[in-house]
C-alpha cells in the first residue's frame, strides 16, 4: 500500500472509539451485561480497523504542509514542512495495533466474566490505556509523544490500583511518583529538540539536525539525548528501575497485566525508534541504548530466577525480554531492528498466553505460589499444554514464534561484532526456560500435597477477594482465547514472512531514511 494518503478517516477512531466506549462504560458503572456488549464490540470494531486500514497520515487541524518555495501541499510524497499535529499508519502501527486489539477484546471478556464490582470504570481504563498505546505507537510529532507517554504512565497505575489490594494501590504509587521523571525528562528533552531545530515535527526536527551542522550545539542535543532516555527508561520499565515495573506486572490482575506489558512494548518501541532516529549519529548514542537493553536482560531473569510465585516470575520476565526488543532496536541494523521489532510481536503474544495462564490457575482458589498450587495438569491438561507451549516459546525453542525473532537477533548481534551480545541473547534464552519451569512443574506436575493458601496470602487474596469464588471452574472461553494466541505462536514461529513483511520496511527506513516515519 501507499504510504502518501493523508487525512485518513481511520486513523482518528483509533483515539475516538475508545474515549467513547470509556465514557459509556463509566455510566453504566455495575451493568455488566450492558458493559460487556458495549466493551466487546468496541474492541471488535477496533481490531477490524486496523486490519482494514489503509496506510498513510492524519494531519490534525487540516492544515497543508509548506514546502520549501512557500507553496501549500497535501500531498504527503512532497516534502513540506509540517504545521498539523501528525500520525502515520504504516505495517508497524498495523500489526502492532492489530495485536493489541484482538488482546483488548480477550481481556474485556474475562475483566467482565471474573470481576464482581466496579466494571465499568475499571474496563474504561483498560481502553484508555489501549488508546494511549494507540497513540504513542503512531505519532510522528512531540507534542502527542509527550502526551502519549504522560497519558499512559497515569492510565497504567490506575489499571493496577483497581485491583483493589493494597500490595497493588503501594506498587500504583510508588509507579506514579517516579513516573513523573519520566513525562519531566522527556518535556526537557523536547524543549531543547524545538529550541535547536523549531520544530514540533519530527520528520522535520530529523532532517534539520541531518541537513545543518550542529557542531556548537552537540552538547545541547547530548542532553536532551539523555533526558530522552531518562524518559524511555522510566516509561518502558527497563533497568535500573525494572523492580518498579515489575512491581506493578505482579499486583495487577493477570489479565490487566496483558494490556500493560503490551502497551509497555510499544511504548520502548515507539520511543526506541524516535531516539535512533534523533540522536543515532551522535557519537556513543547506541552504545548506551545497548548497554541499558543488557542490563535489563541480565537483571531480569536473574531476579526470575529466585521467585516463588508465577505471576512474579512473569513480571520479571516480562522486564528481561523488553531488554531484548531494545537490543534490536540499539543495534541500529536493518537486521537487528527488524529482530528488535519482531521479538517485540511475539514476545507480546507468548507473554500473553502465560499470564492468561496464569489468571486460570487463580480460578482453583489457592493463587499462583507454589507452595499453594500444585497438581493443576491432571485436573485441567489442556491448560497444563498450553502453559507449557508458552514456556517453550518464550524460551526461543524451535519451530515456536520466539525461536525466530532470537535467532534474528542472535544473528545481527554477530553481524555486529558483538558475539559476547548474542551469547547474552542465548543466556536469557536459557534462563527463561529455567525460571519459567521451576513454577510450572510444581503448579502443575507435582501431586497437590500442599495446605490451602492462607487468606492473607497476596497471589490467593486476589484470586478470592476480587476476582473469583475459589474452586470456579476455568471459563471455556479462557481455553478459546488461548487457542487462538497459542495458533499465532505456531504459524509466526513456521512462517515467520507474516510478521517481517510488517516490520523490515520500518527497519529500513530507519536505517537509511530516518525522517520518514
Amino acid at each position: 500500500m501507499s504510504a502518501v494518503a493523508t487525512n485518513l478517516w481511520t486513523i482518528p477512531l483509533f483515539v475516538i472509539i475508545p474515549i467513547i466506549t470509556a465514557i459509556l462504560l463509566n455510566l453504566l458503572y455495575n451493568k455488566s451485561r450492558t458493559i460487556k456488549v458495549i466493551a466487546i464490540a468496541s474492541s471488535i470494531v477496533l481490531f477490524v480497523l486496523a486490519l482494514i486500514s489503509p496506510y498513510g497520515f492524519q494531519w490534525f487541524t487540516g492544515q497543508p504542509g509548506v514546502t520549501p518555495g512557500g507553496t501549500y501541499t497535501f500531498d504527503a510524497s512532497i516534502f513540506s514542512y509540517r504545521l498539523s499535529l501528525e500520525y502515520y499508519f504504516g505495517g508497524l502501527q498495523q500489526i502492532l495495533i492489530t495485536i493489541m486489539s484482538l488482546l483488548l477484546v480477550f481481556v474485556v471478556f474475562l475483566s467482565a466474566s471474573s470481576l464482581r464490582k466496579n466494571i465499568g470504570p475499571y474496563i474504561a481504563l483498560i481502553f484508555l490505556l489501549f488508546m494511549s498505546s494507540a497513540i504513542i505507537i503512531m505519532v510522528n510529532d512531540f507534542y502527542h509523544l509527550w502526551i502519549g507517554v504522560e497519558m499512559g504512565s497515569l492510565l497504567l497505575a490506575g489499571v493496577v490500583a483497581a485491583s483493589g489490594e493494597s500490595i497493588s494501590q503501594k506498587a500504583a504509587l510508588k509507579y506514579t511518583f517516579f513516573s513523573a521523571l519520566s513525562g519531566a525528562g522527556m518535556a526537557i528533552a523536547l524543549a531543547m529538540i524545538l529550541g535547536v531545530t523549531g520544530y514540533s515535527n519530527i520528520t522535520n526536527a530529523i532532517q534539520y539536525i541531518m541537513s545543518d551542522n550542529l557542531s556548537s550545539l552537540s552538547g545541547v542535543l547530548y542532553i536532551a539525548f539523555g533526558f530522552f532516555v531518562l524518559s524511555w527508561i522510566y516509561a518502558g520499565g527497563l533497568a535500573p528501575i525494572h523492580p518498579l515495573k515489575s512491581d506493578v506486572y505482579g499486583s495487577a490482575f493477570p489479565h490487566a497485566t496483558v494490556m500493560l506489558q503490551t502497551q509497555s512494548k510499544l511504548m520502548i518501541v515507539a520511543m526506541g525508534l524516535i531516539i535512533l532516529r534523533l540522536f543515532g549519529t551522535l557519537p556513543f548514542a547506541r552504545e548506551v541504548m545497548l548497554s541499558v537493553s543488557v542490563l535489563t536482560m541480565i537483571m531480569g531473569v536473574t531476579m526470575a530466577l529466585i521467585q516463588t510465585d508465577l505471576r512474579w516470575t512473569l513480571a520479571y520476565l516480562v522486564v528481561a525480554h523488553s531488554g531484548l526488543v531494545t537490543l534490536g532496536i540499539s543495534l541500529g541494523t536493518v537486521q537487528g531492528i527488524t529482530g528488535g521489532l519482531f521479538q517485540a510481536v511475539n514476545d507480546i503474544v507468548y507473554m500473553s498466553v502465560l499470564l492468561i495462564c496464569c489468571e486460570a490457575v487463580m480460578y482453583f482458589g489457592k493463587g499462583t505460589s507454589i507452595k499453594t498450587v500444585g497438581g493443576i495438569a491432571k485436573r485441567a491438561p489442556w491448560l497444563a499444554l498450553a502453559v507449557v507451549i508458552g514456556a517453550f516459546a518464550a524460551s526461543g525453542v524451535p519451530p515456536f514464534n520466539g525461536f525466530q525473532s532470537e535467532i534474528i537477533l542472535i544473528q545481527a548481534s554477530l553481524s555486529s561484532g558483538l558475539p559476547e551480545v548474542a551469547a547474552i541473547v542465548l543466556m536469557v534464552s536459557v534462563t527463561t526456560f529455567i525460571a519459567l519451569f521451576k513454577p510450572i512443574y510444581n503448579i502443575f506436575l507435582k501431586p497437590d500435597n500442599s495446605p490451602i493458601a492462607m487468606e492473607g496470602d497476596a497471589g490467593a487474596g486476589i484470586a478470592t477477594m476480587a476476582m473469583v469464588q475459589p474452586t470456579s471452574p476455568v471459563p471455556k472461553s479462557i481455553y478459546l482465547f488461548l487457542a487462538i494466541l497459542i495458533a499465532i505462536i505456531i504459524v509466526l514461529g513456521v512462517y515467520p514472512q507474516l510478521a517481517l513483511g510488517f516490520v523490515q520496511d520500518t527497519a529500513i527506513k530507519v536505517v537509511y531514511f530516518p525522517w520518514v516515519p
